[in-house]
C-alpha cells in the first residue's frame, strides 16, 4: 500500500474530480421532476418504494464498515442511517416498499452487496447521501408546497431530516473526514465510492447501465464546471 498521505483536504477532492457526474445527477428524470415539483404524490411514493431498498442495503454495508473500520465510526451516528426515514415517510404516504426492484435498484443493491468488505468504498456512497440533503432540503420545500404538506416532518423526511441543523451537520460531518488520516490508495477507495454513487444514481433512472466513460460522452457538449462551481459554493442556504 502507497505509505505517502497526500496535502488537498479529502472533501476538496472528492467535490472537484466528481462536479462532472454531479451535473449530470442532478439532470436525471427524478431529480428534475422534484426539483421543478412536476411529481405526483403518487409518483413521488412510488420513488420511495424503490429508494428504501438502496438505503435498507447501504445502511446494513455502513454498519459493517465502521467495524471493520474503527476510524469511521466517530462519523456514522444512528441518526445517519436513513431507512428509517424512508419509512416514514412511507406510512405518511400509506404505501409500502416495493415488492421488486427496479433495474436500475437492482443495480445499486449489487454494487453495495460486491463492495460490503471495503469499509472506504461503502463510506464513500455514504457521503454522497449525506450530501445530497443540501438540495434536497430544497426539495423537499418545493414538495411541501405542492403536495400541501404543512408540518415540516410530514412525508418529507427522507429528503429533509435535520432540519436546521443540515448545515452544521455537514460542515461538521465534512471536518471529520478531513480529519481522517488515509494513504493515497485508502483515498482513492473512498473516491472510488463516491464516483460509483454518482453513476449509480444516474443509472436509477435508465433501464440499461451506462459506465461513467459512456455518460460523460454522452453529456460531454452540455457540462459546465464554471455553472456547476457557481451553483455549488455554498452547499447550503440559508433560509428564506
Amino acid at each position: 500500500m502507497n505509505s505517502t498521505t497526500p496535502t488537498t483536504p479529502i472533501t476538496s477532492r472528492l467535490k472537484d474530480d466528481n462536479w462532472d457526474l454531479h451535473q449530470i445527477a442532478e439532470r436525471g428524470g427524478t431529480p428534475e421532476s422534484m426539483i421543478k415539483g412536476t411529481m405526483t404524490r403518487e409518483q413521488f411514493a412510488a420513488y420511495l418504494g424503490q429508494a428504501i431498498h438502496v438505503h435498507r442495503a447501504l445502511d446494513s454495508a455502513l454498519n459493517q464498515a465502521t467495524q471493520l473500520m474503527a476510524d469511521l465510526d466517530y462519523l456514522v451516528t444512528p441518526k445517519h442511517l436513513f431507512e428509517q426515514y424512508f419509512a416514514q415517510d412511507l406510512e405518511y404516504y400509506q404505501t409500502g416498499m416495493a415488492e421488486t426492484p427496479a433495474p436500475g435498484t437492482a443495480r445499486f443493491i449489487e454494487h453495495i452487496n460486491a463492495h460490503a468488505n471495503q469499509p472506504l468504498h461503502i463510506f464513500g456512497l455514504h457521503y454522497v447521501r449525506m450530501g445530497a440533503l443540501n438540495g434536497n432540503r430544497f426539495v423537499a420545500r418545493k414538495l411541501r408546497q405542492v403536495f400541501g404538506i404543512d408540518h415540516p416532518s410530514d412525508g418529507m423526511l427522507s429528503h429533509d431530516p435535520f432540519g436546521g441543523s443540515q448545515r452544521g451537520d455537514w460542515m461538521s460531518f465534512k471536518q471529520g473526514i478531513d480529519a481522517l488520516v488515509l494513504t493515497s490508495d485508502q483515498r482513492d477507495e473512498l473516491f472510488g465510492g463516491v464516483r460509483a454513487a454518482y453513476v449509480l444514481t444516474i443509472n436509477l433512472d435508465l433501464e440499461e447501465y451506462m459506465s461513467d466513460q459512456q455518460l460523460l460522452t454522452a453529456h460531454e457538449k452540455s457540462l459546465d464546471r464554471e455553472v456547476f462551481v457557481k451553483g455549488h459554493s455554498v452547499h447550503v442556504q440559508p433560509e428564506s
